[in-house]
């Protein structure tokens, strides 16, 4: 299928600001001091309250879910966090990877600048779903509160741009998310009371951090040159399992918290519908005061408080492994077939430095290649099911998919040199 060009959207692509890209190179410091400016406004942001709102707000939290993975601090200025940034990145590799936009230089250039008209948009729509949703705050108080977030948000997506120029060290979604659950476990390291669950969460970190850096031999069998060529060779790649982490941490986690977002406010408004209800039924915490599913397909895809409540009802312990096992491993394949297509993330997943030796019995055809990538990221996807299902379970602080999260994406920049400025997915 050939692929659509942008070139009649330039002047829509072109309507917003853009981030002049350095004429040199930035020095190491520069990007450092960058980098920490991005830090000190975004965490500022994050414990700036919304003014005008209760504080008392943070309890409806419609967005409970992704906050954690998502750098978001309900009542503040940044309540979306980098939300926008990780549905931008998805929509827009999956145009490039599905071919459904042609991926020349131009395009990629016009669809950059849609992404952050897109952004934009995101930034203003959903705040307005969010205040709405809460369900004490007045007209007024309810635009307050979304000129506030959308704001907050805007300047996410210019820091972004700026980090994302060649300015920092990382792309914002990978420095926030792995910023704020750093912050996350080390405030509550602080608090009386919860230091088994400090023992637990460092004993996870060491589990993730000590599954860092495995590599899958990919050994690929070369056609002989010509018919008289007697010695054969194949080629030793090595799949870098890191890269294929990326897309079930954060995607899965991502259509999880639009389940619930989309089921709630669909129950609120239309709870006598038997299809709304097939969906997610909700109703409000007497832990937090927010709203939890208690039936319907949100409530499988939520994680058993304790084992006492997996005891209680198998059925939803049972249905929600199950759909979250294979659920990663089936993110972790799908975002592969999209992303085959970009040289950066191949060089990153496959290397393109390899060796060459005389051909053995575990080598694979040429043709066989992409078979076997993909049944390693279903391997792949399906630890990280497994490893967020521990998490849950043993109640670490934060979430296992923030922690995962951080400790891939530090373990991947230093590995790639501390110097290429990778994305969240490796793009």
């Amino acid at each position: 299928m050939r692929g659509i060009n942008l070139f009649r959207l330039r002047p829509l692509a072109e309507f917003l600001p853009e981030v002049q890209s350095p004429t040199e190179d930035v020095p190491f410091r520069r990007k450092v001091v960058y980098t920490a400016g991005s830090l000190v406004v975004f965490f500022a942001g994050s414990q700036l309250r919304l003014y005008g709102v209760d504080t008392t707000m943070a309890a409806d939290d419609p967005l409970f879910w992704a906050h954690t993975a998502y750098a978001g601090n309900f009542g503040t200025v940044m309540s979306l966090g980098v939300f926008p940034l990780v549905v931008l990145e998805m929509a827009t590799h999956i145009l490039l990877g599905l071919r459904a936009v042609n991926p020349t230089v131009e395009n990629r250039i016009i669809l950059n600048g849609l992404q952050k008209l897109l952004g934009m948009l995101i930034s203003v729509v959903m705040p307005v779903g969010i205040a709405l949703s809460v369900t004490h705050l007045g007209m007024g108080s309810a635009i307050l509160a979304s000129l506030q977030i959308s704001v907050g948000s805007i300047v996410v997506i210019y820091i972004d741009e700026v980090l994302r120029k060649g300015y920092g060290l990382l792309s914002a979604i990978p420095l926030f998310t792995t910023a704020n659950i750093c912050a996350t476990i080390f405030w509550k390291a602080l608090r009386a009371g919860v230091h088994g669950k400090l023992a637990e969460t460092f004993a996870f970190f060491l589990l993730i951090l000590n599954l860092q850096g495995y590599r899958v031999p990919l050994p690929v069998r070369r056609r002989p040159r010509s018919p008289d060529q007697e010695t054969r060779f194949q080629t030793n790649h090595y799949i870098n399992i890191s890269y294929l982490a990326y897309a079930p941490i954060l995607f899965q986690a991502t259509i999880v918290s639009s389940t619930y977002l989309f089921s709630q406010h669909l129950y609120m408004d239309f709870g006598e519908n038997k299809l709304v209800n097939l969906l997610g039924k909700w109703q409000r915490s007497k832990g937090f005061g927010g709203f939890i599913p208690v039936g319907g397909i949100a409530y499988y895809l939520t994680t058993p408080p304790t084992l006492a409540d997996v005891a209680r009802d198998p059925v939803h312990a049972c249905l929600y492994a199950a759909l979250l096992l294979f659920g990663c491993g089936l993110v972790s394949m799908a975002w592969f077939r999209v992303c085959i297509h970009s040289r950066p993330y191949m060089n990153w997943l496959i290397g393109d430095q390899v060796s060459v030796t005389p051909v053995q019995d575990d080598s694979i055809p040429l043709s066989q290649w992409a078979r076997r990538v993909f049944m390693v990221a279903f391997a792949v996807g399906f630890c990280v099911g497994a490893l967020t299902l521990l998490a849950g379970f043993m109640g670490v602080i934060g979430s296992g998919t923030g922690i995962m999260l951080a400790v891939t994406v530090m373990h991947s920049y230093f590995d790639s040199g501390a110097s290429s400025g990778i994305g969240p997915i490796g793009l």
